[in-house]
C-alpha cells in the first residue's frame, strides 16, 4: 500500500528539497514554475495572472504517495474553474456537507469562502488540471447582465463572502479543444498572455452557456452514456500510453462498437482516437524536456517510442524543430 503523507509532510520534502537545489522553482514577472520534487513524484506547476484578480494554473504530476491536505479556504477566496483533463482527487467539503470524487473529463465551479476541507490526492495517478480564478468583482467589468445568471452564481458574485457555490458539469468537446490550446502554449511573452487570457475568457463563457437554459432548437450530439464511455475510453488510452489497446479491446472495453467511438473521438476530441494518443504522447514529451528532468532516450522510452530515431522524427513533425533543438530553445 503506498504510504499516505499530510499536508505538512509534504511541505517539508518541498522545503528540503528546494534548500538543496534539486528543483526548478521560480518566478518571473506574472508567471511562476514549480517541479514535483523527486521524493515525491514527478510533474510541474504553472501559474500565470492574466490581469489583476485573473488567474491561470495548469499541473500536471503523478504522486508516489497519497497525499491528504486539511485546510480552511480563505474568507476571500475567488471563484475557481477546474478542469480535470486526466486523474483525479476526493474532496471533503464541511461547509457543504460533501463528499466528491473529482474525476476526468468533468470541471468543477466553486466558491467555498473560509469552509474547512480535507482534499486526497490518490498515488501512482496521472493527473492534469487546468484551473481559472477570478475575483467576483472583476466579472461585472465584461457586462451588465449579471442577472441574468442562475441564482447561485449570481449570489457567488455579488456577495462572496457567505457563497456556498459547488456546480460539476460534463467538459464539452468545444471546452476540450481550448483546454488542449492551453496546453500547447503556442506563443510567448505579451503574445501568449494575450492567447491565454482569450481562452480561459472562452472557457469561462463556454461554462456558463451550459449553466443557462438551453434553447430548444439546440442539436443533440451523443447520448450522456455514451460520452462518459468515450471519456473512459480516452482515460485508459493515457493509463496505458505506453503499451496502448486495440481498437477492438478498448471498444470491448468500454462496450461501445468500434463505428461509435470512432465517432465518439471524433465529435468530442475533434481527433482520432490513435491521433488523440500520439498528440498527447507528444505533449508530454515536451513537457519532459521543458521540465529538464529527463534527457531525450529517456523521454522517448517514457512516452512509449522504443527507438530514439522514430521518436525524433514524431517530434519534428509535431513540432516543427527535433528534440535537440526544442532544449536548445528553452534551456
Amino acid at each position: 500500500m503506498a504510504k499516505v503523507l499530510t499536508g505538512p509532510e509534504v511541505d517539508e520534502i518541498i522545503d528540503e528539497c528546494c534548500a538543496n537545489k534539486e528543483v526548478a522553482w521560480y518566478q518571473a514577472g506574472p508567471e511562476s514554475f514549480w517541479q514535483m520534487p523527486p521524493p515525491l513524484g514527478w510533474g510541474y506547476g504553472r501559474e500565470i495572472e492574466l490581469r489583476p484578480g485573473l488567474w491561470l494554473t495548469v499541473t500536471d504530476y503523478r504522486k508516489r504517495q497519497t497525499h491528504t491536505y486539511e485546510f480552511r479556504h480563505s474568507p476571500t477566496r475567488p471563484l475557481s474553474l477546474a478542469f480535470y483533463l486526466s486523474g483525479g482527487s476526493r474532496m471533503d467539503n464541511a461547509g457543504l456537507k460533501l463528499s466528491q470524487e473529482e474525476v476526468a473529463g468533468k470541471s468543477y465551479l466553486y466558491c467555498l469562502p473560509n469552509t474547512p476541507e480535507i482534499e486526497i490526492h490518490p498515488a501512482e495517478h496521472h493527473t492534469c488540471t487546468i484551473r481559472i480564478r477570478i475575483l467576483p468583482e472583476l466579472i461585472p467589468t465584461f457586462s451588465d447582465r449579471i442577472h441574468e445568471l442562475p441564482t447561485d452564481l449570481r449570489h457567488a458574485i455579488e456577495h462572496p463572502e457567505d457563497a456556498l457555490l459547488y456546480a460539476p458539469s460534463r467538459i464539452t468537446p468545444s471546452q476540450q479543444q481550448v483546454l488542449q490550446q492551453i496546453l500547447q502554449w503556442p506563443y510567448q511573452g505579451i503574445t501568449r498572455q494575450f492567447y491565454l487570457e482569450s481562452k480561459a475568457l472562452e472557457l469561462i463563457a463556454l461554462h456558463l452557456s451550459q449553466m443557462l437554459p438551453k434553447s430548444s432548437s439546440q442539436g443533440k450530439s451523443l447520448i450522456a452514456r455514451d460520452i462518459d464511455r468515450v471519456y473512459q475510453a480516452r482515460d485508459i488510452l493515457i493509463q496505458n500510453m505506453t503499451s496502448p489497446p486495440s481498437l477492438p479491446e478498448l471498444a470491448k472495453q468500454v462496450q461501445l462498437n468500434e463505428r461509435k467511438l470512432k465517432q465518439g473521438f471524433r465529435q468530442v476530441f475533434d481527433n482520432t482516437i490513435f491521433g488523440y494518443l500520439h498528440d498527447h504522447r507528444m505533449e508530454q514529451a515536451r513537457q519532459l524536456l521543458q521540465a529538464g528532468q529527463l534527457n531525450i532516450q529517456e523521454t522517448a522510452r517514457w512516452v512509449g517510442y522504443a527507438s530514439r530515431s522514430s521518436f525524433v522524427v514524431a517530434f519534428k513533425k509535431k513540432f516543427e524543430v527535433p528534440p535537440s533543438q526544442y532544449l536548445k530553445n528553452v534551456g
